[in-house]
């Protein structure tokens, strides 16, 4: 297990609702800044894991919408506080009690079919320690109790991991489908692919396209392949998915 590796994607800066927490910042801009419609905007995060995991939940078709750090769990109380008002109150009404007080969550994620999620996210190797997952372990329920049941995704350790590779090049490829995905580009990869699949090598060098195209074909629901097991290669091999974008659902792939 090694430290999170370089980080990656475009700086921004979110005007709209930033969460409970605010991140930190680096000459007035975040250190860890991306882009996701379903997250209103540019959004700033506080590590390179929770980009990846940001680029997992735009990509995912069963996500409807998600937020970074939306709230705060009083261990005291055992509420949810979900403005810095509220925040700074209950601060102030537990100063002298030991122990951990608080604890923030990640992300909310908002599902299509109208479920909510809390989720914890960590890099391989840097999980936190005993008394970390103890107070996790203390917000559980009552996120639980709140509809917020809490998961925890992991941004592997090992650069070549196939979801870790793959979630970059999906991610960007969501924003240039209406740009690159042509009738006639699909019409050329249905005929191909008509009879069974066939390597992503083999698609190029028959019709004549860039590599660069398969992660539109995928994200569009054009193409599908084993995306969480496979990096998008030359030998991944892609079938025709008629729609279907099951291969985007990769948030089981880094669950813990």
């Amino acid at each position: 297990m090694s430290k999170a590796p370089p980080s990656y994607g475009r700086r921004g800066r979110q005007d709209a609702n930033t969460g409970i927490r605010r991140t930190a910042s680096t000459y007035g801009k975040a250190k860890f800044g991306t882009y996701s419609e379903k997250a209103s905007g540019h959004l700033n995060v506080e590590s390179d894991a929770e980009r990846f995991v940001s680029h997992l939940l735009e990509i995912d078709p069963r996500v409807r919408a998600f937020q970074p750090q939306p709230f705060c769990v009083d261990l005291i109380d055992q509420r949810l506080l979900f403005t810095r008002q509220a925040m700074g109150e209950a601060w102030h009404r537990h100063r002298n009690v030991g122990g951990p007080k608080f604890y923030t969550v990640d992300f909310r994620v908002d599902w299509q079919d109208g479920l909510h999620h809390a989720v914890e996210v960590k890099a391989e190797g840097f999980e936190g320690d005993e008394v970390y997952w103890e107070k996790v372990a203390d917000a559980r329920p009552i996120l639980a109790a709140n509809g917020y049941p809490l998961r925890t995704l992991v941004l592997p350790a090992s650069t070549s991991h196939p979801i870790r590779m793959n979630s970059r090049a999906l991610k960007q490829a969501s924003h240039q489908v209406g740009t690159y995905l042509t009738g006639e580009l699909v019409d050329r990869v249905t005929r191909r692919c008509g009879d069974g699949p066939v390597s992503v090598r083999a698609l190029c060098e028959d019709l004549h396209i860039l590599p660069g195209l398969i992660p539109v074909l995928l994200v569009s629901g054009v193409l599908g392949g084993d995306l969480a097991h496979h990096s998008i290669c030359g030998t991944l091999e892609l079938s025709l998915a008629y729609g279907d974008l099951a291969h985007l659902c990769l948030l089981e792939g880094v669950e813990q």
